[in-house]
């Protein structure tokens, strides 16, 4: 449901966030979760969609690894 251009709404009303992008069959999907009830919805990726915003929410995730370069053990050949 959107309440303008970008802003999508919940069923109980809340805003929306957008938290990640995911790929279902081929396709970029993002996804919201609700400011108010934390219900976590899809929807699929407009073509008037903010494509720098969309790049840096798919990138979050290699910005930061849930385990450091660092403490990586090197394995050789």
């Amino acid at each position: 449901m959107d309440r303008n251009p970008g802003d999508r709404l919940s069923s109980c009303r809340g805003q929306m966030e957008p938290i990640a992008v995911w790929m279902r069959q081929g396709e970029w999907i993002l996804l919201h979760r609700c400011e108010r009830c934390n219900t976590i919805r899809p929807n699929r990726i407009a073509p008037d969609d903010d494509l720098p915003k969309l790049l840096a929410l798919a990138a979050k995730p290699l910005a930061h690894p849930p385990v450091p370069a660092e403490n990586k053990k090197e394995t050789h050949a």
